[in-house]
């Protein structure tokens, strides 16, 4: 029996405080043309104007207003249960088209490439250059004896700023990986998705216009690094061998202490510049991640 869809593509956007870029998002995606689509907006619990600025949208969008930040990976999952296109294009709030044809492009690349999983799409910053959005390798790789030749395409993953999914292959994997709260569960998806046998690809015809980082700024960037590093030590310590990430674990741990005491000394006698400054916590967060994950295994 052949699957019936009321539309050809979902679009799925997780928001948290940034009610002035995520206006242009859903405004650029109401413009499209020549296409069967959905919008479903999550909001994360935020604090500024977002959900009023998102209601005014309705009954244009489906808004799933959270009473808590539920991470990125579950309120995209949350979304998808909701959901009823045969495809799931995944865009970050601060981020939009800008072609109206988009997501009619999108559908056919993907109706065009039966055995992609998932594609990423070429996006661009605010000054119109483009941005590295397709992965050859996954993180420390090299550093594994884990071979990922065996599997399909050349690509390993795509930023997960702008991403189109077969419903199919999401429902199959279980969507997000719903540990990881923010960073990495993309890179992950990536990674289960040419498990399951299908390839990942990059439909360039669509650019996407991202800000980047919008719902964290304000955060302390300690704060953030942390973040980002506690993604990829999760995506570590789920596809390399333990022996693997204990390893790099130490060996992040013995830089970070030397970079650390070498970069105290030259605070003590000449004081640190904004960059050096940035690389202390860095090292710092670095340091105290790897030593929480080595006497979690002791």
């Amino acid at each position: 029996m052949m699957n019936t869809y009321m539309v050809d593509i979902s679009i799925i956007i997780v928001n948290y405080n940034t009610a002035s870029l995520v206006k242009k998002c859903v405004e650029s995606l109401l413009n499209q043309r020549n296409i069967r689509a959905e919008i479903i907006v999550v909001d994360n619990d935020s604090k500024d104007q977002s959900v009023t600025l998102l209601q005014a949208f309705e009954p244009h969008i489906m808004l799933i207003a959270n009473q808590e930040n539920k991470g990125f990976g579950k309120a995209n999952n949350q979304a998808f249960r909701k959901s009823r296109g045969r495809y799931l294009f995944m865009l970050n709030p601060d981020a939009m088209c800008l072609s109206d044809l988009d997501l009619f492009h999108i559908v056919q690349f993907m109706d065009d490439h039966p055995r992609v999983g998932l594609a990423g799409t070429s996006i661009t910053n605010n000054s119109g250059q483009l941005m590295t959005t397709v992965f050859d390798h996954y993180p420390r790789e090299k550093q594994t004896s884990v071979d990922f030749s065996h599997l399909p395409g050349k690509i390993a993953s795509v930023l997960g700023a702008s991403m189109v999914a077969r419903r199919d292959v999401f429902e199959k994997i279980n969507g997000f990986d719903e540990s990881y709260f923010l960073y990495a569960e993309e890179t992950d998806l990536c990674l289960r998705v040419r498990q399951l046998g299908y390839s990942i690809d990059y439909c360039d015809q669509v650019v996407v216009q991202h800000v980047g980082g919008a719902s964290e700024q304000g955060n302390p960037r300690e704060e953030v690094m942390r973040k980002k590093k506690k993604g990829k030590l999760l995506f570590y310590s789920k596809h390399y061998p333990s022996s693997d990430v204990v390893k790099m674990m130490k060996h992040d741990l013995k830089n970070a202490r030397f970079h650390l005491l070498r970069l105290s000394l030259i605070k003590l006698i000449v004081g640190l510049n904004k960059n050096q400054e940035i690389k202390y916590k860095q090292h710092k967060v670095s340091s105290e991640l790897a030593q929480h994950f080595l006497n979690s295994r002791k």
